[in-house]
């Protein structure tokens, strides 16, 4: 059998064929419900009830509120400097960002304490040294930017003392 030839016509058809087909198969649209108009605010009672939940969600994370940062930071950096880990500890209680400081700084006082034999260990006595030089000046420094720097291992414990 002969081909036949298409014509002008019959390519004018099939583009204006395929868009309806095509018309037909992606209107999904539902003129009864908007997704967008879906969507409502929640409710201000609901957020309100949550405050307390997000402000403890946010001590953990060392998330702290930026006036009781910006008035203690100079304080809270006393935490990791020996002894006078109690100026934070006793003078600023009612700061968690300086409380927070103040506990880790108890617990890396009471590590340095305990592990201060390495120091009469030859070659191992640089290391130790190196260590806790670099952990302080990180502490100092995170500190001062107002962020908390959980130490590792040393954080967990201070997280468990209740003062």
């Amino acid at each position: 059998m002969p081909r036949k030839k298409s014509t002008q016509k019959d390519k004018e058809i099939v583009p204006e064929e395929k868009n309806k087909k095509a018309e037909e198969v992606t209107d999904f649209s539902n003129k009864e419900k908007n997704p967008v108009e879906e969507f409502t605010q929640p409710d201000m009672e609901k957020t309100n009830e949550s405050q307390p939940a997000i402000a403890a969600e946010k001590e953990q994370l060392g998330e702290f509120d930026s006036e009781d940062v910006n008035q203690n930071k100079y304080v809270a950096v006393f935490s990791y400097l020996s002894i006078l880990v109690l100026i934070p500890l006793l003078l600023k209680r009612d700061s968690a960002f300086c409380q927070k400081h103040a506990k880790q700084g108890l617990v890396w006082l009471a590590f340095l304490i305990i592990t201060s034999f390495c120091y009469f260990i030859p070659f191992f006595n640089i290391l130790y040294a190196l260590m806790v030089i670099g952990v302080t000046l990180t502490c100092f420094i995170k500190t001062l930017q107002g962020k908390y720097w959980p130490i590792p291992l040393i954080s967990q414990w201070a997280e468990k003392i209740n003062l």
